[in-house]
């Protein structure tokens, strides 16, 4: 795709990479979500590059950075910025239809911390991120791929856990969200193999303050469908 957006490599569909954080299916695209890439990509978009984000340059000031993965249409991670100006969010996404909606979102509420990189996650943080950089990631209602089968696709496993640990500063927070009870043993089974994560969550609770809390389309449809949402929240320990 142009609009100085680098897009990722794709065969029949499939993204070019054997661990990849995503596999993707085909969306729609409206109009005013092109016009709002083309129009406000300059204005918030990173592109793709094999070299660290200095954040402190591209964000004009030293405020926590949170890396949010797969925001989706970006409605949460907008307003999670416009209630907190003394953070700066980076979101990734590779959904042109939720990066138009989330730049068009942005530039509707004037944004100054909020930055958005369409590329393959795990790229983007082998690549981009620098370790001991992030003050939290968040992951919210990652695709569960419920068959068994499917469960190597699945972008939260041990090996990724590991890498964005090195990424967190120290007592750096990752919040995970899922709705799937299954998932949600799978991860914990993963992460206690992990000594330097520190578990701050039960199953069955939220531990977010609840005046900048927001809830994602995904959490809305799930409480509809009286789905439980569980939060997984761990502190980085070195």
């Amino acid at each position: 795709m142009k609009n100085n957006i680098i897009t990722p490599q794709y065969k029949n569909g499939i993204f070019l990479r054997k661990n990849q954080s995503f596999v993707c299916r085909k969306g729609r695209i409206t109009q005013s979500q092109l016009k709002s890439i083309q129009r406000y990509w300059p204005l918030f978009g990173i592109d793709y590059q094999l070299k660290n984000i200095n954040f402190e340059l591209v964000f004009k000031h030293n405020y926590p950075v949170i890396l949010d993965i797969g925001f989706g249409s970006g409605d949460s991670l907008v307003q999670m910025a416009i209630n907190s100006y003394n953070k700066n969010f980076l979101g990734i996404e590779v959904y042109s239809s939720g990066i138009g909606s989330c730049l068009r979102l942005a530039y509707i509420s004037d944004l100054k911390n909020l930055k958005i990189i369409r590329y393959d996650a795990i790229e983007v943080i082998e690549n981009m991120i620098g370790n001991h950089t992030l003050s939290k990631i968040q992951i919210f209602f990652p695709d569960p791929w419920p068959k068994k089968r499917h469960h190597k696709r699945r972008m939260i496993q041990y090996d990724f856990l590991k890498k964005i640990l090195k990424k967190l500063i120290f007592n750096g927070v990752l919040h995970i969200k899922t709705d799937s009870k299954e998932y949600a043993f799978y991860i914990l089974d993963a992460i206690k193999k992990i000594n330097q994560y520190l578990n701050l969550s039960n199953m069955h609770s939220l531990i977010e303050n609840s005046s900048i809390y927001t809830k994602t389309r995904f959490e809305k449809k799930a409480n509809m469908l009286g789905n439980k949402v569980f939060n997984l929240i761990f502190q980085s320990k070195f």
